[in-house]
């Protein structure tokens, strides 16, 4: 009987141990652990933090106007005077930079004399009188742009429009567009596209840069030009002969009497404008 209960025993034993046995075996075909990584991302190309330098293309130029956050232009149409008048300006628009360093208006009764944009800037190296203009109050920042042209420092004994006063504040980073223009305000300064005329300027306490078809132009009456009908960059401005559509009211002319048409066909004639010089001026 004691060996047959050793026996048993024995053969339990085996059992449990083989039944165990089973169930605590490493794993030997388990998957390896895999740590998830990120997916790749992808992102937008980042927006330029200043405006195109001189030399751009001009779509260029246009592409990051048109992306400013686009303003009621309703807002400009009145200019304060420094008594705190509020002059209603009409059509027109007037603005200011925050720096109030640069002013800038379109005139309230397009004439031979005012028309397109007009800035007036606070510039660090304005340009200098010309000796064909010894007489007459000079003022280095002053600034002409109707689109085709574009001219800096003018005798300027009347400032014009500017008498009215200063428009509200263009905020940095804004976008005001009227008439032809497309303006943004810039810490780096301004710059307005006039895409219908196939240029643009920059403006800044550094002066002014000319983009699209706007090429320096020889003027005797700015201090600096520049011109969509130069044939190149140094050649002298062209100024239209009687009859050719070339002419723009308010431009500057060499000849006293002399007549031509605008696109428009309004004849002009090339007479004195004030302290201004010689303008194409509407009959």
């Amino acid at each position: 009987m004691a060996v047959l209960a050793v026996a048993v025993l024995a053969l339990a034993g085996v059992l449990v141990a083989g039944h165990f046995g089973k169930h605590t075996a490493p794993a030997t075909n388990a998957a390896p652990s895999v740590k998830p990584t990120a997916a790749p991302t992808t992102s937008a190309s980042a927006a330029p933090s200043g405006p195109p330098a001189a030399g751009a293309p001009l779509s260029a130029v246009a592409a990051w106007v048109k992306a400013g956050t686009s303003v009621d232009a309703s807002t400009f149409h009145t200019a304060t005077a420094t008594d705190g008048t509020v002059n209603d300006l009409g059509s027109a628009v007037a603005f200011l930079s925050p720096s109030k360093k640069i002013r800038c208006m379109t005139p309230k009764v397009v004439t031979g004399y005012w028309q397109g944009l007009t800035c007036m800037a606070t510039l660090d190296n304005p340009p200098a009188r010309p000796k064909s203009r010894a007489e007459g109050e000079w003022v280095g920042g002053w600034v002409d742009y109707p689109g085709t042209t574009l001219g800096v420092g003018h005798l300027e004994g009347d400032p014009g429009q500017f008498t009215l006063g200063d428009g509200n504040t263009l905020n940095y980073g804004s976008r005001l567009t009227f008439d032809n223009y497309d303006c943004r305000m810039d810490q780096t300064g301004l710059i307005c596209v006039n895409e219908n005329a196939g240029s643009a300027m920059q403006l800044s306490s550094s002066g002014a840069v000319p983009f699209g078809c706007l090429g320096k132009a020889s003027t005797s009456n700015y201090g600096i030009a520049y011109s969509c009908t130069a044939s190149d960059s140094t050649t002298t401005t062209k100024h239209a002969p009687p009859g050719d559509s070339r002419a723009l009211a308010g431009q500057p002319c060499d000849t006293p009497g002399q007549k031509s048409k605008s696109a428009g066909g309004v004849v002009l004639t090339c007479d004195v404008a004030g302290d201004s010089g010689y303008k194409w001026l509407a009959e």
